[in-house]
């Protein structure tokens, strides 16, 4: 029997807000289904004013960003990319999110339509477990010859922050310390920097390993390393990283900081990039009868004949 499968009760969901970035016109009945599920399980309903806005539903009544740190439920509808959207922009009010699928992979998203009024019910019920991830705050300095730092651009991140040229095929050179420890100098493509949500997005098409959600850790995997002896690597989940950039001239190079492939900042070959860990965890909400692993087996095919 799964750890999920045990008797478990947490604190009864009495009030929600709906939240999604998709803004495609099927959604907008699939909004109102859901909040007439929460809202017939007894759970005060609210929609998030951009999610109002953008899909065009006033007979929702909605809610400011401020107002839903009271709430006790925020519920994302869309695939994976809506939740990362949302966590990033909502972690640090501290509500738990459920994520329903509607989009593609569905890891973050895992609570299927096909039975989403009985996972309303249970969740109602306190039926439910939470788990906490790990958000990565990135911040991209330049400092002045002078040792002052200017802050040039800054984001969190749920899955990964890809450092990158922002051309194909075109090598810089990395400069990598953690703790303020020199770890290495690579030469390469890119540095990925995920945290074990990421461990099953862009991180594992460049060779990273998957890691269990609840891990403390985060990875860094190189993009097309010029040497074969730079692996990928797991980390201390409170470490510091930090990534400067080396070349042959006083000329900079730009360099691209993408964070969950949705965020980008610019900046050069000047500038220092550093992550670690953000304040406030993500708290995700899942349903009873939640098992990672057969998540994956589902979404990534694993024990499938290749032909």
């Amino acid at each position: 029997m799964a750890l999920t499968d045990l008797p478990h009760t947490e604190k009864p969901i009495t009030s929600a807000v709906i939240v999604s970035k998709v803004f495609r016109r099927p959604l907008s009945g699939a909004i109102l289904e859901l909040a007439g599920l929460l809202e017939k399980y007894g759970i005060k309903t609210y929609i998030e004013q951009t999610t109002s806005v953008g899909f065009n539903l006033p007979q929702l009544q909605s809610v400011s960003r401020r107002q839903i740190k009271d709430l006790d439920l925020i519920v994302v509808l869309g695939g994976d990319g809506s939740m990362l959207g949302a966590a990033r922009t909502l972690v640090d009010l501290g509500v738990p999110m459920l994520g329903v699928n509607r989009g593609h992979l569905g890891l973050l998203t895992d609570v299927s339509p096909a039975n989403l009024e009985e996972t309303i019910k249970r969740i109602v019920q306190g039926r439910y477990f939470k788990e906490e991830r790990t958000i990565l705050d990135m911040r991209v300095f330049r400092e002045d010859d002078d040792g002052a730092g200017e802050l040039v651009g800054q984001s969190l991140a749920t899955n990964e922050t890809v450092i990158h040229s922002g051309m194909m095929a075109h090598m810089m050179v990395f400069k990598v310390t953690i703790n303020g420890s020199y770890m290495y100098t690579l030469r390469g493509d890119g540095m990925i920097v995920n945290t074990p949500t990421g461990s099953t997005a862009y991180s594992l098409s460049a060779g990273g390993p998957i890691i269990e959600p609840h891990l403390d850790v985060l990875a860094l995997v190189p993009m097309f390393p010029q040497s074969l002896n730079c692996s990928p690597i797991i980390i201390p989940g409170k470490s510091e990283v930090r990534i400067d950039f080396l070349s042959s001239d006083d000329t900079p190079e730009w360099v691209n900081i993408n964070c969950d492939g949705q965020v980008s900042v610019r900046a050069d070959s000047k500038c220092s990039v550093l992550i670690r860990q953000h304040r406030m965890p993500l708290t995700l909400i899942h349903p009873e009868g939640y098992d990672y692993y057969s998540l994956l087996r589902q979404k990534l095919g694993w024990g499938k004949a290749l032909v």
